[in-house]
């Protein structure tokens, strides 16, 4: 008779094949180690198919003012484990060919080679501003990664840096990281350049009128949820209700959308088909979110923020959050959609107070643009490692 095999024979077997992947990757990293190096920065990302935007601007900056070092993006999202292998091999190529690492997300291979790399590995996290518990601090949630898992991959590891927008999450994200404080270095994404100019802001919100001519005749609110894992029990009720509470005579009512969120409006008169990369955020008049980082580049555009929390009761039992959005944003949260309407209606929204906020949470810099104080950190992680 068979020994019947149970959930302890379970983590040991995951873990010898955990490390026997790590060794094919740590085997096929020092083989790349003997190509030519290239003065080269490599940016990472699995948050979609495309380029991220932060990237591209490094990727431009350096084109114009440091022409002799070349920026690779390989931005792939792990949807098919078995092509996504393969993607991971460019992947250990690129990183031992190169001068520097530039991630805005979890990188299997990095954490996986923690220790090995011998370039610099710099964080960018994908968020501006931070809302959400993450990493280390968000184990075991209904919405985070499981402790066991984390342990076997490493996960975030291997950091020589990781940028932050401001010094006030300095805690969480060291918490969230499981990194030093001393290796956190207060630097905004890239975009921030593009939200905090005029000029860019007002030819993005022309372009997508020239293609959406109607969204010019009404003040527009654009609705940004943040991502859930599982759709909450009320969200079709509460869809309904922001709907009916709309005045679409005088507004027009925009989703904004997490790539991988399945939400939809059963409504022709909200407005949800369009490229999935144009960033509705410059043509905004008002910003519905709830607990998405999102605020914070509305912040920066001077949109009026409103918080629409139909299912908080729900949400934070599910999801643990470093900021609590009915006190501490300066703005109306409240789950009834009416009394939303009627705010952005009134326009009760405290300019200053809301303001005052983004200044707190977004560090501008005072004598360079965002991506050049980004791109100086890269050059000196590099300078320093030689």
């Amino acid at each position: 008779m068979m020994p019947h095999r149970g959930l302890g024979e379970e983590i040991p077997m995951k873990r010898y094949l955990v490390e026997v992947f790590r060794c094919c990757l740590l085997f096929a990293y020092r083989l790349f180690l003997l190509l030519p190096k290239h003065r080269r920065i490599i940016c990472l990302s699995r948050e979609s198919n495309h380029p991220p935007v932060d990237f591209r601007l490094i990727q431009r900056y350096m084109a114009i003012n440091n022409p002799d070092y070349r920026v690779k993006i390989l931005a792939k999202r792990l949807d098919d484990p078995v092509t996504y292998c393969i993607h991971m091999i460019r992947q250990l190529y690129y990183i031992a060919t190169s001068r520097a690492v530039v991630l805005d997300t979890y990188a299997i291979i990095v954490s996986m080679l923690a220790g090995q790399i011998r370039i610099p590995v710099i964080q960018m996290w994908h968020a501006l501003g931070n809302m959400k518990k993450f990493g280390y601090t968000a184990l075991d949630d209904n919405e985070g990664r499981g402790a066991q898992t984390a342990t076997l991959m490493r996960m975030h590891q291997g950091y020589s840096s990781v940028l932050i927008s401001s010094k006030s999450f300095i805690d969480d994200y060291a918490a969230g990281f499981g990194i030093d404080k001393s290796r956190i270095i207060e630097a905004p994404l890239p975009r921030t350049d593009l939200l905090t100019s005029p000029a860019y802001r007002n030819s993005q919100r022309a372009r997508i009128i020239r293609l959406f001519p109607e969204l010019g005749r009404k003040k527009n609110i654009v609705y940004c949820p943040t991502f859930r894992r599982r759709p909450p029990s009320n969200q079709a009720a509460a869809a309904k209700s922001l709907v009916e509470a709309i005045d679409f005579e005088r507004y027009n009512l925009i989703i904004k959308k997490h790539p991988l969120d399945t939400l939809h409006f059963d409504d022709p008169r909200v407005f949800q088909t369009y490229p999935s990369r144009m960033d509705m955020l410059f043509i905004a008049d008002y910003v519905i979110s709830d607990y998405s980082t999102v605020i914070y580049e509305a912040g920066l555009l001077d949109v009026p923020v409103f918080l629409y929390g139909y299912d908080w009761e729900e949400y934070s039992r599910r999801r643990s959050l470093y900021i609590d959005p009915r006190h501490d944003v300066p703005t109306l949260f409240t789950g009834d959609a009416h009394r939303l309407f009627e705010a952005i209606d009134h326009d009760e929204f405290d300019r200053d107070a809301f303001s005052a906020f983004i200044r707190r949470n977004v560090a501008l810099p005072r004598d360079a643009s965002c991506t050049q104080q980004v791109v100086e950190h890269i050059l000196g992680m590099i300078h320093a490692t030689r």
